[in-house]
């Protein structure tokens, strides 16, 4: 009986990490649209755009510490606004291609695209966007 439990568990652990590793997080099973697309690698934002929802691309390093301010209430804003879907780009370090390739020099950064496809802001402009849109409230004076 143990032995059945303990496999089981496993089994759940590894059904989990499977999910983590192909973009689905906890945050996406609680109903929010929230994944990482990137880890330092270079890639195509439209591919990532969600027709029908706005779309808000935050690019960020876990050694940011305003990024690690700034991402909570990102994902909490795309918890409570089904209509926003929460792209994360993980730059990891400037030498990764990711960075170079997107033209980010500052961190964090966002980009806010509406549900057509199309740029609303990036920047402190998609900051804005989020307030305007969204009701974000007392963003941090981060960009």
């Amino acid at each position: 009986m143990v032995l059945t439990l303990a496999a089981a568990g496993l089994a759940g652990w590894g059904f989990f990490r499977a999910r983590e590793r192909h973009g689905v997080n906890p945050e996406s099973a609680q109903g929010a649209d929230i994944r990482v697309v990137s880890k330092g690698e270079p890639l195509n934002l439209r591919d990532y755009l969600v027709p029908g929802k706005y779309t808000l691309f935050d690019y960020y390093a876990d050694w940011c510490p305003p990024c690690r301010q700034l991402s909570p209430r990102l994902e909490n804003l795309a918890r409570h606004h089904s209509n926003l879907a929460l792209r994360k780009i993980d730059i990891v370090s400037w030498s990764h291609p990711v960075a170079r390739q997107q033209g980010v020099t500052d961190l964090p950064y966002l980009r806010l695209y509406d549900p057509a496809g199309r740029l609303v802001g990036e920047g402190d402009a998609a900051l804005d966007g989020l307030k305007r849109l969204f009701g974000l409230k007392d963003p941090p004076d981060l960009m």
